[in-house]
Parts: structure tokens; C-alpha cells; sequence
């Protein structure tokens, strides 16, 4: 999957784009696409975590058929032998050192990293100290887990910020970062939906074996890193359990690769063989996006119900603190980890009132997020002010 390596063009600016999962990688996709495109930038884009791991889909595939001429690095961090903390601290030292190979071998300006997840501090620290130029989107924002802590160490970490609301920049400046720095852009998950880059409903259904017109839910559970094996796999089951009770089919995806995945997949296996239950490793962006568009729900834990499905008008129950302490839209209504509250969160959201009431989202951009980030990235003077950091007091 590597491509050979190669040496920047003289005259064009190269930007190293990360992804290490499946969402974060379908939301930069048109910000991919414009770097590709432009002239004046050449595009590396680099995959690791549970692109590489035949567990999670070997979701690399879909990034080549997305961008079959771009230089394209995989690097194998172990992602898929294990959910301990352990075995994850071991795969995140992989990374920090395989990254380091391929930016020094590579050579890019600008290391693009997103998020909240601990590959990409890892990459954001291996750039740092090669002397690169890190970006990062959705900093300053809130998350309910181990990725709070991880957001912001990345953001300390970064010479730009690409921050989805001005609340986020806010935050960021009260970090100590410099406010010139900052560039509130809106969400680059926003810009394939404003742009209606997905595939319809009808015909997302039946990719994923569903009837054209069959209403149906969508759901995710990723384990909590707070909470034991134990725990993770009783709040998985009451989740299940929940949807089982409900008369409709329910399209399930794999967690994230982080701690205790493990636990929500043996919770995930009684379901097998379940007609009610289609479950799936992964689900390309464009056909996910169209069942978030054609659902009745989504239910579980994933951030999906609070930065895609506002714009779909789409109700989603929010189980446990995962997602914590972030804004959200009215289109989230949280539940207590037990079968009961699931259950009952999920008929009120069903009922018409619930969905009617909804307004189609906004909080997060306008769907140009990526046009500004490339605006940025082709101006931004990559000299000795931009390099030296220091925390504003």
C-alpha cells in the first residue's frame, strides 16, 4: 500500500495529511480533494492505527480507491491485537516512531492532524521534533474521554489552529495559544453534507442490505477508556438490548480501536446471525453519510450524533459519558447505560414532535471548512515567528 517515496516539487508546498480511523478520514476527504487539485500544494497522505488492521475493515483500501494517484504511506502500528492499555500505549510508541521514518523521509511543510485521538499526537510530536510545521483541526473543543486530554496535549503541540466554532477558539486563546494562530473555520465533516457528496438514502439502505424504503436505526458504541472491561460490555449490551426491543433493523459499525474494544465486540456477538442486526467492520464515508440522512436514529456513543446528523435533522440518544462536556444540538437527547433508559430515550425520540422540532443544524459551519483551511495553508508564512512557539500569559 506505500507509495514510493518521493521528493517535493520545487516551487509547491507539501502538506502531509493524517488519519488513523474511518470518521476523521471521510471528514477530510474534500479537504484532501482541494490540496490534490491545487497547483501550488502536493498532497501526502499518511494512514495508520485501524486503517492498516484487517479488524477493523483495512480501511487503507478505501483511501486508495478515493485518491488511486496520490502518495499514499500506511504505517503498521498493531492496531487489532489486543484492547489493553497497554497493548494501545504499545501501538501509540509504533506510531510516534514509524511517523518519524516517513515525515523525515518525505519531507512535508505542513503535517495536517485532527482531533482527539493518541496516533495523532504521536504524529504531531514526531513532526514537532523533525522541525516540521504541525496544523490541527477541531482543537479547543470538549470530549468526554481520554481524548479530552489528548485534544488539548495536541493543541499545545500545534503552530496553527483550525478550530469548528468561535467557542472552541475562545478556549484555545485561554490556553495560551496566540490568537493569530487561530483560524476559526467551521467543520470539515459539514462540507460533504452542505455539498451533498453521499449517496442517497434509498441506495444507501441497500448497500447495507436493507429494503429501499425500510426504516431502520443506526448505532456505535466505543468503549469508555474511564470504565473497566466489565463495565464497557454491560453498557454495550444494554444498548443492544434497547434496539432489540424496537421492531426495527439496526445497522451496527465496529467501535474504535481504543481500550476495552474488545469487551463492546463480545457484547456485539450474540447479535450475530440476528436478522435485526446488521453489523458491519466498516461502512465507506459517502454510504454512511446517506444513512444518517435516510435513518430513524442513531444511538450509541459516537460523535457522529453531534457533528453530523444536526445537519440531517437526525435524533440520536447519546448513552453514557463518553461524550461528556461537548456542545451538542437539541437533536441529542442523553440516557443512563442501562436498558431501560436507552429504550425509553429512543421511542421519545422517534415520536414526530421529537423530529419535527429539529432545525437542521448550523452550530458547525456552513460547509466551507476546507476552503478556508487551504486559504491558509497556501499563505502561511512558514518562517521563525510561526516555528517558536510560547504560551500567551
Amino acid at each position: 500500500m506505500n507509495a514510493l517515496a518521493s521528493s517535493p516539487t520545487p516551487g509547491r508546498r507539501r502538506i502531509c495529511a493524517f488519519s488513523g480511523k474511518r470518521g476523521g478520514y471521510g471528514a477530510f476527504v474534500p479537504l484532501l480533494r482541494l490540496i490534490d487539485r491545487d497547483p501550488d500544494l502536493e498532497l501526502l497522505i499518511l494512514l495508520g492505527d485501524m486503517h492498516a488492521s484487517a479488524e477493523f475493515g483495512s480501511t487503507a483500501r478505501e483511501v486508495r480507491e478515493d485518491f488511486p494517484d496520490a502518495e499514499i504511506a500506511l504505517i503498521e502500528m498493531g492496531a487489532g491485537r489486543g484492547d489493553t492499555g497497554l497493548v494501545r500505549a504499545e501501538n501509540l510508541a509504533n506510531c510516534l516512531a514509524e511517523s518519524a521514518r516517513v515525515l523525515a523521509g518525505r519531507g512535508p511543510d505542513i503535517v495536517l492532524v485532527h482531533g482527539d485521538r493518541g496516533e495523532h499526537l504521536m504524529v504531531a510530536f514526531a513532526a514537532l521534533n523533525l522541525g516540521l510545521t504541525v496544523a490541527h483541526t477541531q482543537g479547543g473543543d470538549r470530549s468526554g474521554n481520554i481524548d479530552e486530554l489528548q485534544r488539548h496535549a495536541i493543541s499545545k503541540l500545534a503552530h496553527v489552529h483550525f478550530p469548528e466554532t468561535e467557542a472552541a477558539a475562545e478556549r484555545l486563546r485561554r490556553m495560551g495559544e496566540d490568537p493569530w494562530r487561530i483560524h476559526t473555520v467551521g467543520s470539515t465533516y459539514v462540507d460533504r453534507i452542505a455539498a451533498g457528496l453521499y449517496v442517497p438514502p434509498a441506495d444507501a439502505r441497500v448497500r447495507v442490505g436493507l429494503a429501499p424504503d425500510e426504516p431502520f436505526l443506526l448505532a456505535v458504541v466505543h468503549p469508555e477508556t474511564f470504565l473497566d472491561r466489565e463495565d464497557n460490555r454491560r453498557q454495550a449490551e444494554a444498548v443492544f438490548d434497547a434496539l432489540a426491543q424496537t421492531g426495527l433493523r439496526t445497522v451496527v459499525t465496529y467501535p474504535c480501536s481504543d481500550p476495552g474494544y474488545e469487551s463492546v465486540l463480545e457484547a456485539l456477538s450474540s447479535r450475530r446471525g440476528d436478522p435485526d442486526f446488521l453489523i458491519s467492520q466498516n461502512i465507506h464515508n459517502d454510504v454512511y453519510l446517506g444513512l444518517l440522512a435516510g435513518a430513524d436514529a442513531l444511538v450509541g456513543n459516537s460523535s457522529a450524533a453531534l457533528v453530523e446528523a444536526p445537519y440531517f435533522r437526525l435524533p440520536a440518544v447519546n448513552v453514557g459519558r463518553r461524550q461528556e462536556g461537548r456542545e451538542r444540538d437539541p437533536n441529542v437527547l442523553d440516557a443512563a447505560p442501562n436498558r431501560e433508559a436507552v429504550a425509553a430515550a429512543i421511542r421519545r425520540v422517534r415520536t414526530p414532535g421529537f423530529r419535527g422540532s429539529l432545525n437542521g443544524g448550523g452550530r458547525l459551519g456552513d460547509g466551507r471548512a476546507s476552503e478556508r483551511i487551504v486559504a491558509v495553508l497556501r499563505a502561511l508564512p512558514l518562517d521563525d515567528r510561526l516555528a517558536r512557539k510560547q504560551i500567551v500569559f
